[in-house]
């Protein structure tokens, strides 16, 4: 998969010290694979896109099987989400790739994550039954078309 090729970001505001990370791919990958080891999404190639607060890791999402126009993404947050970090996540897929849309595969009891894509924009399209070992997994898309975070 192309790597990201994005340059990181840093915030101005000294007290926050807030960062996309870009580049590290395995980090950010590792820290996302801990906090979803059901995802099915994972097939040992991916690129990901971090989140930092005061040098700490606090979120990130992976982008894996790519194959255009689609890329699946799975995504963990410990801190809120900001407009900057949206921003960098869909520019990647959207802008980069050249994608038409972007896929998240959630297991159907995580309501948190369910509602974190549904804020982003993402409509719900389908239910994979029994697709996770204990679940079944939703399906996510989202249009480059709507996705309000491109402007």
């Amino acid at each position: 998969m192309p790597s990201s090729g994005l340059v990181p970001t840093t915030c101005s505001n000294q007290a926050v010290r807030s960062r996309l990370v870009f580049g590290e791919d395995t980090r950010v990958a590792q820290f996302v694979r801990e906090r979803l080891p059901n995802f099915i999404g994972w097939n040992g190639y991916y690129v990901a896109i971090g989140y930092e607060i005061a040098g700490q890791l606090r979120g990130g999402i992976t982008f894996t099987q790519y194959a255009h126009p689609n890329i699946v993404i799975a995504c963990a947050l410990e801190a809120p989400l900001t407009r900057r970090f949206l921003r960098g996540i869909f520019y990647y897929p959207f802008r980069q790739l050249g994608v038409r849309r972007v896929t998240a595969l959630i297991d159907s009891r995580n309501s948190a994550s369910r509602r974190l894509v549904e804020h982003a924009g993402f409509v719900q399209e389908g239910v994979m039954r029994h697709a996770a070992p204990n679940d079944d997994v939703v399906i996510y898309g989202l249009l480059k078309e709507d996705c309000r975070w491109l402007g």
